[in-house]
């Protein structure tokens, strides 16, 4: 379903199919347009990108990121499910955690900004975020995560995912729930 443009555009659209989740410290808030605003700030840290390569985005760049995200894949048989996490003690945004669905399969990430990194927030939010996933019935996670990156093996770990012997393309080693 097409929403207003123009409410679109200020990111005052809420996608309707993501919920809104909530850990002891944290609210995973369906992301938005207009928080492109505040996030640019949370990844601006190049430190940021050391494993997974890139730059930091600037303003435009990520606006144009998030409309795409909002919209959704063009694949029919795929949906996006993207939240911008929050500190519940004072609404500011610390970074996001995603999830591209395709029939039983939920392909997971998470990045947490270099500020609030090693307090356990990714593991958290990323906990939640797949306890959601499955609670509705996906019966297969997984996570692609770079080789000898800790910090997000254990924050698979955390999330009940497990190495595997697969690798991506990309060579990045596929990290998976075991089928319900």
């Amino acid at each position: 379903m097409r929403q207003d443009m123009g409410a679109w555009e200020s990111g005052r659209v809420r996608s309707s199919n993501t919920p809104e989740l909530e850990t002891r410290r944290l609210m995973l808030a369906p992301l938005q347009v207009a928080d492109a605003r505040e996030m640019v700030d949370v990844l601006a840290d190049p430190e940021l990108y050391g494993f997974t390569g890139g730059e930091p985005p600037n303003l435009g760049d990520l606006q144009a990121r998030y409309r795409s995200q909002f919209a959704g894949p063009a694949a029919d048989d795929e949906v996006w499910h993207n939240w911008i996490l929050r500190l519940k003690a004072s609404g500011r945004p610390i970074g996001f955690v995603q999830a591209s669905v395709t029939r039983d399969t939920a392909d997971v990430a998470w990045v947490v900004g270099t500020d609030w990194q090693r307090r356990g927030f990714a593991s958290e939010a990323a906990v939640e975020m797949c306890r959601w996933l499955r609670q509705i019935g996906l019966g297969s996670l997984t996570a692609h995560i770079q080789p000898d990156h800790v910090a997000s093996e254990s924050v698979a770990a955390a999330a009940g995912l497990g190495r595997t012997a697969e690798r991506d393309a990309d060579g990045e080693i596929v990290w998976a729930s075991a089928k319900t």
